[in-house]
């Protein structure tokens, strides 16, 4: 009996130990291996992994949404976040009614043939910056094809109908342009990219888009696609003219133009570069457009879409009013924004908290990718605008981990940088932008906040608005050169002149500011970007990016503390099996 209560005691000895060691090999492993540990919140902080989100809108900025959800929905973010590519019209459409959480559009709600703004509050949010390529397929081409404002607005409304024609021939001297059938490529739907193309257009050439507008009113029945066109204001809807392409969407647009000898057509830089249509090769390529200063430039986004954009004013509804007449030998039009549309007051806190993840990302960490897919970073004020615009007015909002603060762009390009033919921004220098917005920012009306004449440097810390006193007007050069007007009126069919440019309208233009990479400290914030996987040492705890080493290290006593207690309770229970 002695022997077999020695054993049993033995047993429960044993079994109690291995409980005991099994417990503090957990605890040890939670403690010192932190990514099989849940991460450690910040003080304040939501608990990763929101409710779900759907989002859809603008084919023009798809390149850029489908990466970055694409990024956050891995580790160390998982977020669960989807993106349809439609079109801009699309997308405003299915925010109003709700069959999206959230939307990302080229434009703001304008335009006769726009959906109505939603009932509910919301915020616009800009979240890239790109420039609309002018995309084509000419065989034989010895040099990339150059292009005025007026001859690429002409080729895309069936005023030059062959390729041969000598305005073309003046833009591109000693170059043989082949005897080709010019076929248009354009888009019939609701896209952001016809609103602002028709709003340059209007803006640069008035008479030759009258004559446009007034030969597709002539037609039987009006517009093609049976959508008003105006003279003077731009919409969002392109008819095709006669002998064109008619398509749904940028890739359709891109997919024709690869496909058709002689076609043009505008896209997103990224979409003729994954067709290999934006390298060496003359003849299938994106065009150079001539700018205000006279110079022949490319949609290049670090250098050329934001020179354009510095000359943009931030609107009071978050988006912008272009301005295409910008002068410097880099800039590049017509270059544009897109925004991410958000609901506000009223949304469940849980779709909030997924969405600022999203926002806190794209507008830091993702605007330093941004370059790699075709789109300029917004710059420092915009980046925080949108982040501070998302944190004050979206319910569940997180805040920016360290990782994506320190990712911050190092301040914003200026006018004046461009016109001496600065192509990146100095450190500490910022323009003006819009207010904080209200919750129902959305729908808020006034006057634009023009660039600043010399910028200011920016003191604010990381997560506020930068702005600058003083603002000024810039001195803008004559536009693209114009020539035989009569004769593609002609060809359009009679119209009256407009009685000049319509004006820069309501659009998803933008700011400029591309980050660079390791600049100098500005408002807390650095150039600079870091591994949201790495934790960084005297920074407070980063949510959803790696563990904090004070917590830890609080953590790492504790546990020699459980050690010695634990080894103390079986010393104990050794005694009294030994009994």
């Amino acid at each position: 009996m002695r022997n077999a209560s020695r054993v049993s005691s033995r047993r429960n000895w044993n079994s109690k130990k291995a409980r005991a060691t099994a417990t503090c090999v957990a605890i040890a492993l939670t403690l010192l291996i932190p990514s099989l540990a849940p991460p450690l919140p910040a003080s304040g902080a939501v608990a990763a992994n929101g409710a779900p989100l759907s989002g859809t809108g603008s084919s023009f900025a798809a390149p850029a949404i489908e990466t970055w959800v694409e990024h956050v929905t891995t580790t160390p973010y998982n977020l669960a976040i989807q993106y349809a590519s439609t079109n801009s019209g699309t997308g405003r459409y299915e925010f109003t009614n709700q069959t999206t959480d959230w939307a990302v559009s080229d434009i703001g709600y304008v335009g006769n043939s726009d959906a109505t703004p939603p009932s509910f509050p919301f915020n616009f949010i800009p979240v890239t910056a790109g420039g609309i390529a002018f995309m084509y397929n000419l065989p034989g081409l010895t040099k990339r094809l150059q292009l005025t404002s007026y001859t690429a607005c002409a080729l895309l409304t069936g005023g030059i109908t062959n390729w041969d024609s000598s305005l073309l021939a003046a833009d591109n001297p000693g170059v043989t342009l082949p005897n080709l059938v010019v076929q248009p490529v354009t888009e019939s739907d609701s896209a952001g990219t016809n609103y602002v193309l028709e709003e340059w257009c209007i803006d640069e050439q008035p008479s030759l888009w009258a004559s446009f507008v007034a030969a597709q009113e002539a037609q039987s029945g009006g517009p093609s696609d049976g959508v008003p066109l105006s003279a003077t204001s731009p919409e969002s809807n392109w008819p095709s003219p006669k002998g064109g392409l008619d398509t749904t969407s940028t890739t359709a647009v891109a997919g024709d133009v690869a496909d058709n000898a002689g076609a043009i057509g505008p896209v997103q830089v990224q979409y003729a570069k994954d067709l290999g249509f934006n390298g060496t090769d003359p003849t299938k390529n994106v065009a150079l457009v001539q700018n205000a200063s006279g110079d022949y430039t490319g949609p290049t986004p670090v250098y050329d879409v934001s020179s354009a954009l510095a000359y943009a004013s931030q609107l009071p509804n978050g988006t912008h009013q272009l301005n295409f007449n910008g002068t410097g030998p880099n800039v590049y039009n017509p270059s544009t924004y897109s925004y991410l549309l958000t609901p506000t007051t009223g949304w469940p806190a849980a779709k909030g908290e997924t969405l600022s993840q999203f926002v806190d990302y794209v507008l830091t960490l993702g605007q330093q990718l941004a370059p790699s897919f075709g789109y300029a970073s917004l710059g420092l004020s915009l980046e925080q605008y949108g982040v501070n615009a998302v944190q004050k007015n979206v319910p569940g909002a997180v805040a920016p981990t360290a990782a994506e603060q320190q990712a911050y762009s190092c301040g914003d390009l200026t006018p004046e940088e461009v016109q001496a033919g600065q192509t990146t921004p100095t450190c500490g220098v910022v323009t003006s932008t819009a207010p904080p917005p209200s919750a129902n920012g959305g729908t808020t009306k006034g006057t634009a906040v023009a660039p600043s004449s010399s910028g200011s440097t920016a003191t604010s810390a990381p997560g506020s608005t930068a702005t600058t006193a003083g603002k000024g007007s810039t001195t803008t050069a004559g536009k693209g050169v114009s020539t035989s007007s009569n004769s593609i009126a002609a060809a359009l069919g009679s119209a009256s002149s407009t009685g000049g440019a319509a004006g820069a309208g309501t659009t998803g233009g933008g700011t400029a500011g591309g980050s660079t990479a390791g600049g100098s400290t500005t408002g807390g914030s650095t150039a600079g970007g870091a591994d949201p996987s790495v934790s960084l040492a005297a920074t407070g705890a980063m949510p959803n990016t790696g563990g904090d080493p004070v917590p830890l290290t609080i953590l790492g006593a504790t546990l020699l503390l459980l050690g010695a207690f634990g080894r103390r309770r079986v010393l104990a229970m050794r005694r009294g099996a030994a009994k």
